[in-house]
Order: C-alpha cells, then structure tokens, then sequence
C-alpha cells in the first residue's frame, strides 16, 4: 500500500439524482480530527466495543512501512534501500509502467501541492520518502508519521528511550504507528526512536520498538549486547488472557545475514557495509543507525517480573539466515481465544527456505497445557506454548513452480476463521494479483468471482480485519486496468454464516461506497468516498480513509468529479442495521481533469501504509 497526498481540480458539473430517501444508510461517515492542511490521514484501528479509534496522520509517503519486519514482505536480503531497488521492485512486483514516478514517490517524497519530488529538488520542500531518514544523520529528522486515540497523541518514546545516545533529544522525530487499541482503550503499536542531536550529528536508538501504552517492549534479554542495545521489536496487537494481558508481534533473536554487502548499506549513507556494527553497538557509529536483524514471533506477558522482555514463541524452520543474503523473519498479527477455548490462537507468517526465503501465512496453536507452559515460559525461555502450522492450500511452491511471493495471515476471530492475503508470483490479468484468502481449519478458499463479483481475475486486495460476526474489511480494486495503479476502494466481506447476510440482501461482498448511499444523511455521506477499510468492530462499526469533497462530490455516482479539492481523511463508518442499501451508479460521461497535479497516480488510489495488522 501507498501514500500519497493529492489535490484534485475538477470541471464543474451539475449536481444530479441525490436521493430524498427518509430513510437511512447502512453506514454513516463521520470525520476524525488530527490532521493539518497538507497532511492526509486514516482511521487505523477501532476499539472491540466501538468506544475508541485511532488515526494516524501523514506527511508524506513512508518509503518503508514503519510497522512490517521485512520490507513490503519480499525483501528478506534488506537489499531495499536506494531509488534503484524501489524501481526495481516496482519493476518485479507491482509491474506499472510509472515505476519511475513511484520510485520518486517513496524515495525522495512529495511537496505539499501533492506533486512527487525528484532527484532536482530541494529535501527541504519534499515530505516523507525513505532519502529523508537516511539523511537524519546529517541533517535532523521531523515526524512523518504520527498517531492518536481519540484525539489523544501517542508519542511513547517522544521524551527518551530507555539506554538512549548522547545529546538532546527531538520528541517530534518519531514515526508512529498504532496497531490496535486493547481492550483496556490504550494504543499498541511500534514506533521508531526519537533523534538525539549530539553536535552535527543525529542518532537513534532503535529503528522502531514496540510499545502497549507508555510501556517500550524489549528484545529477548541475553542475546548479547547489539541486540539487547539497537534490536528491534514490533507490537501488533494485545490480548487478555486470564489475569494476564499477551502483547503480541516480533523482536529480534539474530543479526542480519551477510553484514559485509555493501547492498546492505543505504545509499547516501557513505557506508560500504554494515559490518563495524556486528559486534559492537555503537550510537556513534553510523552503521548502527541502519542494521537489521532476523525477528522472530514474539509476546509479552504483563504478569512477568520482566514484562517489557520478548519470549520468543516459534523457531525460524530453516534457521535464521541462509543463501549468502536472506535473513529470517516472522510475526504474530493477530490473535483471538476461540469460542469454548480458553487460550489464544494466533497467526501470521513465517519464513521458509524454498530456493530462497519465502514469507508463508501460519497459525500458532496453544498446546494442550497451555496454562502452565506460560507459567514456565517466564523462567524458561525455550518452552514452546504454540505449535506453528502451514496454512494450507497456499503453498508457495507448486507443482515445482513458485505460485506466491509470499502468503501472511492477518487477522483471525472466535470462529476460528482467518483472513489474509497471497501474493501471485506471476502476472495475472495484468496485475501482480494480492488475493485474498480465507481458512478455516483444513479448507482455504482462495476469493473469486464465485464469492462475489468484487473479487474478478486478477484483482489485487487487502485483508484487514475480520470481526466475530465474519465480516471481513479491506480495500479492493474497482477497475481492471493493466500495468499502472488501479483504482481501489473499502470493502466489506460476510463470510459463511455471517450474522447480518440477509440485512445485506443476501450479497456477500459489497464497496462500502454502496453502503453509506441514499437515506437522510445522503447529502453529507455524499462528501466521501471509502478509500480503504482498517478495522471493525463486532458490532460493524468500521476505521477507514476515505476520499473527502468538502460540500459533496458531482452526483452520487461512484465515479462522480469533485468541484474543489479532495483530500485523504479519517472516518469512522457508524453502522445502522436497519439501514437500507441503495446503490451508486457510474456517469457514463468521460471528462477529463483538470488543475492541480495529482502525482503518479492520477485517479487518487492513495491509501496509508502497513494495513496488514489489525485485530482487537
């Protein structure tokens, strides 16, 4: 998923066909606050109960998701790291014939016009972009990403860290990202260390940490001291079991492969490789501030003496690094206590040797004495209180040829039902398909056009979330063009025996579009269109972006102009199940845009970064 901040300049036309429906939608659209002029924003995750949301506010494109171990989960060699490796995967995996245009997008960023910077302009007018953070070393860093819950900012390492460099530290040069909001209403997530200036240089501690509340979550203690100074963890969610609240996610058990690759070291760092860091953590050494490490599935215990400490809950199946290059890695994304069941089953992925590291959707099985294998995991670091199992019917390799790049689970409920995505290898219908799957126990059903005409040949979607009521949230594309960005927009999904289908008229798969037209709140819903869905809670309430046209868009239509500017904003979409569906129509009249620069994209497929993690 990509970022960008867009303004678009559309031909007036008349305003036609709004419905006078007394009645009304199935979803309203309310606005979350947090950004400024310039900055696009998304509602990120949603409490169970509804009570809380979070937004998450963007400068600029991420270059690098701030919340995913492996860099757009292909990457395990950390070969991504200049303006020729973003083209390239472009090249290789989205397959566009702009891949010079995203490149500029996520390496160099974008200017508060929306337009993408380049190799001649000034980094002082450009926002966001992965150029930015490498050159912090040099040249100071401010936020590009930052977060709150209900208008309340989460800004966990913004005021030091806890073994932090020398100098003075910058509480605005985190990037934040939030998760989930557990149970107990506070933000989980991962954020980066702040910088601390320390003469003409800028350093800091980690490149991102976990965090659940104000508490930094620690790599595994006894590692040796560059994991234990500068290891990584991520926070993807917390759940509550018994007396204890498990924070789940990764942290780092192992160096990164090969430390002497010079393509390991970002260009424009100066560095020819990253391996003075190896052995010894320094903040004075620049190589510090890029090194990797091989991370592996990981919880937190709150009734620990160590709370803060990882235990590790899986093995990397063919060790941690392998073929020269590739470093291992894995991650709990979500987790959920099974109806009847009393311990969490979790999933995510893992990472598997096939001729190369392949990232491949697992779930982790609590063990029949799960109770007391949690008891000793506190003492006892290398008890296994999960059994890591193949999702199956996705395998990456089939029939000796590589079907997926990569497979990942991301969500799963107390149905046991999971949701995730798979990654196709190879062209399909033009795309580089990102289908979407759904398991439960032995049977994973690939989304086609047989489930719902969403899902056409070759789409590409995310699956976000799926709530207790099986109704799974995402974006999807809308149109089947070939080699650029497709237009995408939030969807949802019911599942099987889904508890509302017939509230739906019996129609699994809907654009939420659809669902926030006609009715009394027409006029105001008709002011945005759904970008993409986060997360829902069981009663439907869903965190999305969408697309805003202050005073409304042309007409109903899903294809109707905006007369002004639109923007990128957070929404909470509010469910009414006595609502009524009236669906968009399409203008059937071409017209062209005109006005402001809309970037690369040009038809707003915009959306924030990292939306594979949400669960409550």
């Amino acid at each position: 998923m990509q970022f960008n901040k867009f303004k678009l300049s559309a031909i007036a036309l008349a305003v036609a066909g709004l419905p006078t429906l007394a009645s009304a939608a199935i979803y309203n659209v309310t606005q979350e606050t947090g950004a400024s002029s310039g900055q696009s924003s998304a509602a990120t995750a949603i409490a169970a109960d509804s009570s809380k949301i979070a937004v998450e506010v963007l400068r600029g494109p991420v270059g690098l998701n701030y919340s995913e171990e492996m860099p757009y989960m292909v990457d395990e060699e950390h070969f991504i790291n200049s303006y020729d490796d973003l083209d390239n995967y472009c090249d290789n995996y989205l397959g566009y014939n702009t891949c010079d245009a995203w490149a500029d997008e996520q390496w160099y960023g974008i200017k508060a016009t929306g337009e993408v910077c380049d190799s001649q302009d000034s980094e002082q007018v450009c926002d966001g972009g992965l150029k930015k953070e490498i050159d912090a070393w040099n040249n100071g860093y401010t936020s590009n990403s930052t977060a709150s819950v209900d208008g309340l900012r989460a800004n966990p390492f913004g005021a030091g860290v806890s073994t932090p460099p020398a100098g003075s530290v910058n509480a605005n040069s985190t990037n934040v990202v939030i998760n989930q909001i557990s149970d107990a209403g506070k933000a989980v997530g991962a954020s980066s260390s702040p910088y601390y200036q320390n003469g003409a240089v800028n350093a800091r501690a980690f490149k991102t940490r976990g965090f659940n509340d104000a508490t930094e979550l620690l790599p595994p203690s006894g590692l040796g001291t560059v994991i234990s100074t500068i290891g990584q963890t991520n926070a993807n969610g917390a759940i509550t079991v018994g007396s204890d609240v498990i924070t789940f996610g990764s942290a780092s058990i192992a160096n990164m492969a090969d430390t002497g690759n010079g393509n390991k070291a970002p260009e424009g760092s100066g560095l020819g490789n990253l391996n003075s860091c190896s052995s010894t953590a320094s903040y004075s050494d620049r190589a510090c501030q890029y090194f990797q490490f091989a991370n592996q599935a990981s919880i937190w215990v709150s009734g620990y003496g160590d709370a803060e400490n990882a235990r590790v809950i899986a093995d990397f199946p063919d060790g941690a690094t392998g073929n020269t290059d590739d470093t291992a890695q894995a991650s709990v994304k979500a987790a959920s206590i099974l109806t009847s069941d009393t311990a969490p089953t979790m999933v995510g992925f893992n990472t598997y040797n096939d001729s190369g590291f392949y990232a491949r959707a697992v779930k982790y099985t609590p063990i029949a004495d799960f109770a007391n294998c949690l008891i000793s995991l506190e003492s006892t670091p290398s008890q296994r209180c999960w059994t890591m199992s193949l999702i199956p019917g996705i395998e990456i390799r089939q029939g000796g040829d590589i079907i997926y790049s990569y497979t990942v689970a991301n969500d799963i409920n107390e149905n046991g039902i999971v949701a995730g995505i798979a990654k196709n290898f190879r062209r399909s219908s033009g795309a580089y398909a990102e289908t979407v799957f759904i398991n439960e126990g032995a049977s994973t059903t690939l989304l086609g056009t047989s489930q719902s005409s969403l899902f056409f040949s070759g789409y590409n979607a995310t699956a976000s979330s799926i709530n207790n009521s099986n109704e799974l949230v995402g974006k999807v594309d809308t149109e089947s063009a070939r080699d650029r960005a497709r237009r995408q927009r939030g969807y949802i999904y019911l599942h099987g025996s889904a508890t509302n289908l017939a509230k739906f008229q019996n129609t699994r798969g809907w654009l939420l579009d659809d669902l926030t037209n006609g009715g009394a709140d027409s006029d105001t819903n008709n002011q945005y269109r759904i970008a993409e869905a986060f997360d829902i809670a069981d009663n439907g309430d869903i965190a999305a972006s969408a697309f805003y046209c202050a005073g409304g868009y042309s007409s109903t239509a899903h294809n109707a102009l905006c007369n002004g500017t639109e923007e990128l904003v957070a929404v909470k979409l509010t469910r009414d199940n006595n609502g009524t569906i009236t669906q968009r129509t399409y203008d059937d009249k071409t017209v062209s845009r005109s006005g402001g620069s809309v970037g690369f994209l040009g038809l707003g497929l915009l959306a924030l970064a990292g939306a594979m993690r949400r669960k409550k």
